[in-house]
C-alpha cells in the first residue's frame, strides 16, 4: 500500500482509535455495533472514508493474527452521490474581460464556452484549429472531437495567434498555446499545469469548477446524457449525475 495512502487512512482513524482507547484496552474487544456508532456519527462522505478505512485496518491486523475477528467485515454505508452545483452568476459576467492577456481569455473560453478539460487545452494543437472553417478538434483518448467556434472564440483564437506570432515568430512547438518557456524548448511539451493555475488563479475558478458549470448549463438544455458525453467527453455515470443534477425531478433512482 502506497505511503500517501496510509498517511489518509490514519486521518480517517484517528480520532476513532483515539475514542475506543479511552474504554478497551485492545481493538480485539471491538465489536461491529462498536464501528456501527462510529459511522453514525460521520454522515455521508466521513462515513464513507472511514469504513474503507476501517475495512483495511481489520484485515491486516486478522492476517497478523493481532485480532481473531474482523467486526467491520459485511459493515457498509450508503454511497454518496455528489451532484455538480452551478456556479453564482456574478463570478461569471465579464469572466473573460478579466483574464489578463489574449492566450488567458483564449484558454478562459475553451473551458467557460466549451467546456474543455484542464488536460485537455495545453494539448491542443496549433494544426488542428481550422480558422476560415471556424472549427478546433480535440484529440481526446477514445475519440476526436470538433469544436465549432462561435464568434467570440474565432476572435480570441486570432488575438491569440497575432500574439503568439509577434512573441515567437519561429517557435517550432507544435501546440496550439505556448510559453516563454515552451516556445523555446527543444522538447516541445505542451505548456505546465502552472501556467493553467496561474490563467484561473487571479479569477477566483478553477478550470475544473468552470467546465463543471458548462456541462451542468449543457444538461439543462438537453437532458440527454449521450449528448453529454459525446460533447464533453464523460462518462456515461457523469453524464448521468448532470442530468440528476440539472433535472432533480428525474432523480428516482441515482447511480451508486
Amino acid at each position: 500500500m502506497a505511503f500517501e495512502t496510509i498517511r489518509k487512512y490514519l486521518g480517517y482513524l484517528y480520532p476513532v482509535l483515539s475514542d475506543w482507547s479511552g474504554r478497551v484496552a485492545s481493538l480485539r474487544e471491538i465489536t461491529p455495533d462498536d464501528i456501527r456508532h462510529a459511522l453514525r456519527q460521520r454522515p455521508g462522505q466521513p462515513a464513507q472514508d472511514l469504513v474503507t478505512a476501517l475495512r483495511s485496518l481489520f484485515r491486516a491486523l486478522k492476517q497478523e493474527r493481532l485480532v481473531f475477528r474482523d467486526p467491520a467485515r459485511g459493515i457498509t454505508v450508503t454511497s454518496v452521490v455528489r451532484l455538480p452545483a452551478p456556479i453564482a452568476t456574478d463570478r461569471l459576467r465579464g469572466l473573460i474581460d478579466r483574464a489578463g492577456n489574449p492566450m488567458d481569455q483564449l484558454t478562459v473560453a475553451l473551458v467557460a464556452i466549451h467546456g474543455l478539460g484542464k488536460l485537455e487545452v495545453p494539448r491542443l494543437l496549433l494544426a488542428d484549429l481550422d480558422l476560415p472553417g471556424g472549427r478546433l478538434l480535440v484529440r481526446r483518448p477514445l475519440a476526436l472531437h470538433t469544436v465549432y467556434l462561435d464568434d467570440l472564440t474565432r476572435a480570441l483564437a486570432v488575438a491569440w495567434l497575432r500574439e503568439r506570432h509577434r512573441r515567437w515568430p519561429v517557435a517550432a512547438n507544435p501546440h496550439l498555446l505556448v510559453s516563454q518557456q515552451t516556445a523555446a524548448m527543444d522538447t516541445l511539451p505542451p505548456v505546465s499545469p502552472m501556467v493553467m493555475n496561474d490563467i484561473f488563479g487571479p479569477l477566483g475558478l478553477t478550470p475544473s469548477g468552470l467546465r463543471q458549470d458548462r456541462i451542468l448549463d449543457e444538461a439543462r438544455h438537453t437532458a440527454d446524457p449521450v449528448h453529454l458525453m459525446r460533447v464533453f467527453g464523460i462518462s456515461d455515470t457523469t453524464a448521468m449525475k448532470y442530468v440528476y443534477a440539472a433535472h432533480p425531478e428525474r432523480r428516482s433512482t441515482l447511480p451508486r
